[in-house]
Formats: structure tokens, sequence, C-alpha cells
């Protein structure tokens, strides 16, 4: 039997907005796995960002293309809520005795909750870090494995005032 190896998972991805989601992470990776794109599920960019799959979905304008970014919703006018999503995918892998198998995140941005096979792990908050988590003891060793990760933005993502300044909760 093969080792492992490296498992690039950056296909193959789900996404759904969390408050169109009335599952929970155990569910979602358990009994109600989605079955493919139908609604509210999109398909999901990985290695990418919750508006990266929005606009590759049609769901908000190219923000790259003119002014089109000044249409797209300001988190601070919609809520956290709106841009906090679920990310899906499911993944085989072949296990051989004493074999370690870490997830490894390159840049969640802003916390991240994540459940494999019904088992849930919360990752540290911070900007675009990077996390690495032993899943060898949840992991299904000889067959399909089923990830939902719960991506939110910051607690606080601020704004700026009409008549200017640095926003947040600061006086300039």
């Amino acid at each position: 039997m093969a080792e492992m190896g490296k498992v690039v998972l950056n296909s193959g991805w789900l996404a759904a907005r969390s408050t169109e989601v009335n599952l929970s992470g155990v569910q979602l990776t358990t009994t109600h796995p989605p079955s493919g794109q139908s609604p509210p599920w999109m398909k999901g960019v990985v290695p990418g960002t919750v508006l990266a799959t929005l606009a590759k979905n049609k769901r908000v304008p190219d923000p790259f293309y003119g002014l089109e970014n000044e249409s797209i919703i300001d988190i601070a006018d919609s809520g956290r809520e709106h841009y906090t999503f679920w990310f899906f995918t499911r993944f085989h892998c072949n296990l051989v005795v004493n074999q370690q198998v870490d997830l490894n995140f390159r840049a969640i941005n802003y916390s991240a909750e994540l459940f494999l096979n019904g088992h849930k792990r919360v990752l540290p908050k911070g900007m675009f870090r990077r996390h690495s988590l032993d899943v060898t003891d949840i992991l299904s060793p000889h067959g399909e494995n089923l990830l939902a990760v719960i991506v939110h933005p910051p607690d606080h993502p601020g704004k700026i005032p009409p008549e200017g300044g640095q926003g947040g909760d600061h006086e300039v």
C-alpha cells in the first residue's frame, strides 16, 4: 500500500453564505453533506476568498473591472453575516500505519472553524494566517472524508465616517 503523500485540495469546493445553510458543521460532514451546485451552494474558489467566489459565480460584479467594485456592498453596511461563508469538499486518502496527516491552510481571513467527518477544530483568529492541524485521529483512513470550513470576516470591520477619518472605534 502506497503512502498518501501530499494532496492539494484546490478543486471540487462548494461555497454558500452561512445564513442560507440551516445545518451545523457536524451535520454537513456526517449526515447532510451538500450534493452539488444547487442553491444555496455554488462553486467555491480555493485558494481564494469569499469575494473571489462571489465574483466567479457572478453574484457580485468583477471588482477589477472599471469602477464595478463600488457597487459591491461593504461589510460595514451589510454586517459580518453577509460575508460569512461555508466552504465544503470531499476527498479520499489511503493512510499507512503510523502516518500523520496535517491539513494546511495558507491564508484564512479572518477566523474559521473546521469540521472534518463530524469533528470540530477552531483555528486561531488573524489576518491571512497560516494554520497546520494534525487531523490523523479524525480522518477516515481508507475512504471518503467530508471537510467543511466556515470562514468569518473580522469581528469589527469598522467604517470610515462620511467626514473622513480613520474609522473603527477611534477618533481622529
